[in-house]
C-alpha cells in the first residue's frame, strides 16, 4: 500500500520519530548496509543512528512503483555528515561537515497499511567518497 510509504517519507523528512514508526507493524524488519534491524527498538535506532549523522538528512523520492504489498521508491538522500556514521567496516566516522547526495532505492513490504518489512539500498562506495574517506581505509 503505497500511503504508508507517502507517510513514512513525510515523516522521515520531518524526523519525526513517532510518525515514523506508526508506520510500521509490530515486529518490522529493516535491511541496510550494515546488517538488519528487528523489531521496532532497533528500526527506530537506526533512524535515530541516522539522523545524528545528518540532522538536515532528506530524501527526494524519483519514483515509486507500487504492486500490491511491495512499493519500490528510487530517491536521492542529502545531508551534511555532522554527527557519528557507524561504517560497514566496524568504524564509526566522526562528523566530517561535507555534504553529500547520494541515489537509493527502498523496497517495502506492506500488510494492513503498515510497513512490515523494509530494504535500503544504496551506493556506499559513492557515499563513503563523498564523506572523503580513502579507498584503501575501505579495503579497496
Amino acid at each position: 500500500m503505497a500511503d504508508v510509504v507517502d507517510r513514512y517519507f513525510s515523516a522521515y523528512n520531518a524526523h519525526d520519530l513517532d510518525a515514523v514508526m506508526r508506520c510500521y507493524c509490530a515486529k518490522p524488519v529493516t535491511v541496510v548496509p550494515g546488517g538488519p534491524a528487528e523489531g521496532r527498538s532497533e528500526v527506530a535506532s537506526y533512524h535515530t543512528g541516522i539522523w545524528q549523522a545528518f540532522p538536515d538528512v532528506h530524501v527526494t523520492v524519483l519514483q515509486k512503483v507500487a504492486d500490491g504489498g511491495t512499493t519500490a521508491v528510487a530517491a536521492v538522500g542529502t545531508g551534511r555528515h555532522t554527527g557519528p556514521f557507524p561504517i560497514t567496516t566496524g568504524e564509526v566516522l566522526q562528523a566530517t561537515g561535507r555534504y553529500v547526495s547520494v541515489r537509493c532505492c527502498w523496497f517495502f513490504g506492506t500488510e494492513g497499511g503498515l510497513i512490515v518489512d523494509q530494504q535500503v539500498f544504496y551506493d556506499q562506495l559513492e557515499l563513503y567518497l563523498q564523506l572523503g574517506l580513502p579507498l584503501a581505509r575501505l579495503g579497496v
